[in-house]
């Protein structure tokens, strides 16, 4: 199968469960989530960084939110379901190259090219 965004990708998460069943791709300046049964686009959402050069996005595990983090050092949360962006968080002290939701949803870590990797509450 195959699935197409405009833009480069730059990350992907693949989220087999019974509540997210996606597949999040970082591109461009948008994040989209893929239908992992039918394969088909379910929602791009643009979102206030760019993916061109870093930086990437994962999906809460009880699908409500997703996290994005790039080159402008800032990590944010948004709203899966609106796309609307709820808090906005900043503590590396340069780009930020990957984002990650701990199984549990309760925290997410973000890692950077200063070398930190930072744990985060949800």
């Amino acid at each position: 199968h195959t699935m197409n965004v405009q833009g480069g990708v730059m990350d992907m998460e693949m989220c087999e469960d019974s509540s997210r069943n996606k597949l999040v791709v970082s591109a461009g300046r948008k994040v989209s989530f893929f239908d992992l049964t039918s394969f088909k686009l379910v929602k791009d959402v643009d979102v206030a960084i760019s993916f061109n050069e870093e930086g990437g996005t994962s999906l809460h595990p009880d699908g409500s939110k997703f996290v994005t983090g790039g080159s402008d050092l800032w990590v944010r949360v948004y709203d899966y379901a609106t796309g609307e962006c709820l808090e906005t968080n900043k503590g590396h002290h340069g780009p930020i190259r990957c984002v990650r939701y701990a199984p549990g949803g309760a925290s997410y870590a973000t890692g950077s090219e200063d070398g930190t990797i930072r744990l985060w509450k949800s």
